[in-house]
C-alpha cells in the first residue's frame, strides 16, 4: 500500500481531505476507532478461511478456539488454555445497523479482539499497524486450523 491508497475518515466515515469515496463499510472501522480511543489501526480481510468457516458455521454466534498457541499473539490472551470466543455477525447490508449490533457487544466484551461477518470476512484491532497485523496474522492462522481440522472430523 501507498499513502495515497489510504483515505482518511472522521468517526462519521466521511472523507476528509480526499476526493475518493470511503468504503460501504467504513462505519465497521470507525465505530472500533470510536468505542476503543487507544486503536490505532483497524483492519479487515476478506479471506476464503474467514469467508467459508463462518457460513461453515450457520447458526453460531461465535467461533471458539482454545489450546492454540498462536492465542498468545492476540492482545490480552496470556495462555494457550484459554477460551477464546470470535463473535460471529450476520451479514447485513445495513451497515449502521451491524456497526451498532458490533458495538453493542464489545461493550460488553471489550477483551475481544476480533469478530466475523458471516460468509464476508474478518475485522480486527490493536492499538498500532504493527499490532493490528499481528493479530491478522495470528487469527488468520488459527481460522485456518480450525477448517483444517473440520476436514480431519475433529
Amino acid at each position: 500500500m501507498k499513502n495515497e491508497d489510504i483515505i482518511v475518515v472522521n468517526l462519521q466515515g466521511q472523507a476528509i481531505n480526499n476526493q475518493e469515496k470511503p468504503s460501504a463499510e467504513t462505519l465497521l472501522h470507525t465505530s472500533l476507532y470510536e468505542l476503543f480511543p487507544a486503536t490505532g489501526a483497524v483492519l479487515h480481510t476478506h479471506s476464503i478461511a474467514a469467508t467459508v468457516l463462518s457460513r461453515y458455521l450457520s447458526g453460531q454466534a461465535c467461533l471458539a478456539l482454545q489450546g492454540y498457541e498462536m492465542q498468545k499473539a492476540l492482545t490480552g490472551q496470556s495462555t494457550h488454555t484459554a477460551k477464546l470466543e470470535i463473535p460471529i455477525f450476520e451479514n447485513n447490508q445495513d451497515i449502521a445497523s451491524l456497526a451498532r449490533e458490533a458495538t453493542s457487544y464489545f461493550e460488553q466484551h471489550p477483551q475481544v479482539p476480533a469478530y466475523l461477518i458471516r460468509g464476508h470476512g474478518l475485522y480486527t484491532w490493536g492499538k498500532d499497524m504493527q499490532t493490528c497485523l499481528r493479530h491478522i496474522e495470528a487469527l488468520e492462522f488459527l481460522l485456518q486450523c480450525q477448517i483444517e481440522q473440520i476436514k480431519m472430523g475433529k
